[in-house]
């Protein structure tokens, strides 16, 4: 341990071994000495103090998943081992429910046994009726990291991104790690890295093998198994909307639906963007939804979840302006499903709810044509547009930035419903694999990697 601790081999250990020399030196030299220190000296010294820094926080960090996984094991609190052939699901929360949630089933239906993990105490998997599945909440934060970094099982599938780079790390006792995305969105949008250790993606569209690939080849990393899976959260969405009586889902024309009196009533728009410094909503404010409060349409806000937690203030400032319209709602539900039903157009930028909207309900999309912020992201390393940019304008319409005032008018001046639902479905079968039954062929995918590993 002690070797490996003061090894010149690791970041680590060359910091420890540069700390602890000097430490040694100090008393070889005066308490008292005038010397001239020039800046260039004083940034190397600062820069040397702040990777040592950093060294120890991230040792201790090490430190503390590994004792708090040992103390859950001693005291038998710890994730029970599902041996070498097991596998395993982990999740962050209810928000994640319907992509594991078709895979589940499909193994449950065939009597295969998994374990699925949760960080969420309210997610609805911990009551499914499973027969061969067992579900088990571990708590979240560090609680949940230290469970997951001394985790036992065959296969490890989650949709949490960033293994061996952010919280979760590579445990010994897991043979392959499996990353089920979790939207039709390009692979690249998120943080860097964030698939570059994993074992193997289950893609929901050729254009995130692409992305895959690419990154792969730029940084030297080892080639991963990308599966053509599908996206298992639509496929839950499309039968939910298949289950709805016929009276709730209407055919209407966004720019000529009728009252119930027969006249001409304005049409219902949903406003559903990203959020932070890509979303609408800190983009453009009141600039974008002033005009359709003002033309009098049935407005509902749909901020993304994370909008609520990251920029409360923003949010709040907007309903305040807004509060004197009585054709403008807020929604806030945990399912965007009934605010799609109940609206006939869908304005959005960068968000995954834009393909939700056009490819199961098949009713167009506005979007504002900008730039994509991709500081951060894998996109920004990509030698091509990401795919998002080349689709969006197929969906509906795309606005400059500068014509948002003519907003209402766009939303009037799209393309009949039949027309455009044909596109859609044409579009749809470009984009993703196995719609409405990607939850069964990702459960043989899954299976075929741990036949895989009993091979070995």
């Amino acid at each position: 341990m002690m070797r490996r601790l003061f090894s010149r081999k690791s970041p680590a250990g060359a910091a420890m071994l540069a700390l602890f020399a000097g430490v040694l030196l100090v008393p070889l030299f005066p308490g008292v000495a005038h010397a001239y220190l020039d800046p260039g000296t004083g940034s190397m010294l600062l820069s040397a103090l702040i990777g040592i820094a950093a060294t120890v926080f991230f040792m201790v960090k090490t430190f503390y998943y590994k004792a708090a996984g040992i103390f859950y094991r001693l005291t038998g609190t710890a994730v029970p081992a599902s041996g070498k052939n097991g596998i395993v699901f982990y999740s962050e929360g209810r928000q994640y429910w319907n992509t594991f949630r078709p895979v589940l089933e499909a193994l449950d239906a065939k009597g295969e046994s998994a374990a699925y993990l949760t960080s969420g105490e309210d997610d609805p998997g911990l009551s499914h009726p499973f027969t061969h599945v067992s579900a088990r909440y571990i708590g979240s934060g560090n609680r949940a990291f230290a469970a997951m970094n001394m985790l036992e099982a065959g296969v490890c599938v989650m949709t949490t991104p960033g293994l061996d780079v952010l919280q979760i790390r590579r445990s010994p006792g897991v043979g392959h790690y499996a990353h089920l995305v979790h939207s039709p969105t390009d692979a690249a949008l998120y943080k860097l890295y964030s698939f570059d250790w994993f074992d193997s993606v289950l893609c929901s569209g050729e254009h995130q093998i692409r992305s895959l690939r690419f990154l792969e080849q730029l940084r030297g990393t080892r080639a991963k198994e990308l599966f053509r899976t599908g996206c298992p959260y639509m496929d839950v969405l499309a039968d939910e909307l298949a289950a709805l009586p016929p009276s709730v889902t209407p055919s209407m024309e966004p720019g000529a639906r009728l009252s119930a009196q027969g006249a001409s009533a304005a049409p219902r728009v949903l406003l559903a963007p990203t959020w932070g410094r890509n979303g609408l909503l800190r983009r453009f404010g009141l600039d974008l939804l002033l005009p359709m409060a003002d033309a009098g349409f049935s407005l509902t806000i749909r901020p993304h979840p994370q909008s609520r937690t990251a920029e409360p203030e923003l949010l709040g400032d907007i309903a305040l302006a807004l509060a004197a319209y009585p054709n403008v709602a807020w929604d806030h539900g945990s399912s965007s499903l009934a605010a799609m039903v109940d609206s006939d157009v869908l304005v959005s930028d960068f968000s995954g709810i834009v393909f939700d909207y056009a490819f199961i309900l098949e009713r167009p999309v506005v979007t504002i044509a900008m730039d994509m912020d991709t500081r951060g992201m894998d996109a920004g390393d990509l030698a091509y547009p990401a795919w998002e940019l080349d689709v969006l304008p197929e969906l509906g319409a795309s606005i400059a930035a500068e014509n948002i005032r003519n907003l209402p008018e766009t939303i009037r001046n799209l393309p009949p419903r039949a027309e455009f639902a044909a596109r859609m479905r044409e579009l749809r079968a470009k984009s993703l694999f196995n719609y409405r039954s990607s939850g069964a062929v990702a459960a043989e995918q899954i299976l075929a990697v741990r036949q895989g590993l009993a091979g070995k």
